[in-house]
């Protein structure tokens, strides 16, 4: 499957899955559990766009970093303030 393929296999995850907007879990205690447990990430803050992604990656199945990346970033510019905003609120909760 090349690059073009898996992006449009992720957008209709997407698109047939609950809505990425606002984000889908607003309990940050059990997101920043979860981060905790990565001892690698060590001193690095999240970000709204960091965390976007993460619901991206787990909601859809196994694809390519370049797809998910392209397919985050895409999404991340084409939405409007008011919805990153709920991601960077998050993300300063948890960090």
């Amino acid at each position: 499957m090349n690059i073009n393929e898996e992006v449009e296999a992720i957008n209709q995850e997407i698109a047939n899955g609950p809505p990425l907007f606002p984000p889908p879990n607003t309990i940050p205690r059990s997101i920043t559990t979860r981060f905790k447990r990565r001892t690698s990430r060590g001193k690095r803050r999240i970000t709204g766009y960091g965390l976007f992604k993460l619901f991206i990656i787990c909601r859809t199945s196994e694809h390519s970093t370049i797809a998910i990346n392209r397919v985050a970033g895409e999404l991340w510019k084409a939405t409007n303030r008011d919805n990153r905003e709920g991601y960077i609120d998050l993300c300063n909760q948890i960090n």
